[in-house]
């Protein structure tokens, strides 16, 4: 499986799921005598608003598998299809049972604090929306068995050691060479008098007396 592949299967049932999340999942009636026979509708931020953002920690654990390093990757994937699970569990109690999330959908609208009776039934769209999340759990899982064998982005910055062989470290073999008493342009050890450098006499000094 190619990387861009790996990365499609996930991404575009993330983005299906994302864009659905604001249309109606669910919609039914209760038995509350303040909202009668009134339609009530159910939204995918409203019945599972911790899944949206559970799906946007999946888009962020798959951009690492994307540009991250090989001690990232496996962290990222379990964070992929943990959240990727958890998106299509939270959908799940929406479309599946779409009485419940009217009821407490209509328990909020009546300011109560439990869920009324109610009955109701999945939209296409909110189907759509648990079918994409099961794309992306399975695609999830996938991807990260095959990011473990990707190159990270972040491989292009890591230091080559052959890099260190040019002019740079060139230039620091000869500092250690001189600091050593080697000529590195030579290749041969400077020698150094044993009693010291010389000194020069100055012009303006007289020789000694024995050597005129």
């Amino acid at each position: 499986m190619t990387k861009r592949l790996a990365l499609a299967i996930v991404a575009v049932p993330l983005a299906v799921f994302l864009a659905s999340s604001g249309a109606t999942w669910a919609t039914g009636s209760s038995a509350d005598p303040v909202l009668g026979s009134a339609l009530v509708g159910v939204t995918g931020t409203q019945g599972a608003p911790a899944a949206v953002a559970l799906a946007l920690v999946v888009a962020a654990a798959l951009v690492a598998l994307a540009t991250g390093g090989r001690g990232i990757r496996p962290v990222a994937g379990v964070a992929l299809v943990v959240a990727a699970c958890g998106v299509m569990i939270l959908a799940a109690r929406v479309v599946l049972a779409p009485g419940a999330a009217v009821g407490r959908r209509a328990a909020e609208l009546t300011g109560q604090t439990e869920a009324v009776g109610a009955t109701g039934s999945a939209t296409l769209l909110g189907w759509l929306a648990l079918l994409s999340t099961l794309a992306a759990a399975v695609g999830g899982l996938a991807t990260a068995r095959a990011a473990l064998t990707w190159s990270g982005l972040s491989g292009r910055f890591e230091r080559d050691p052959a890099a260190q062989a040019g002019p740079a470290g060139a230039a620091r073999s000869a500092w250690d060479a001189l600091s050593e008493g080697h000529d590195p342009t030579t290749g041969e050890p400077t020698t150094t008098p044993v009693d010291g450098p010389a000194t020069m006499s100055s012009p303006d000094e007289e020789p000694p007396a024995g050597g005129r």
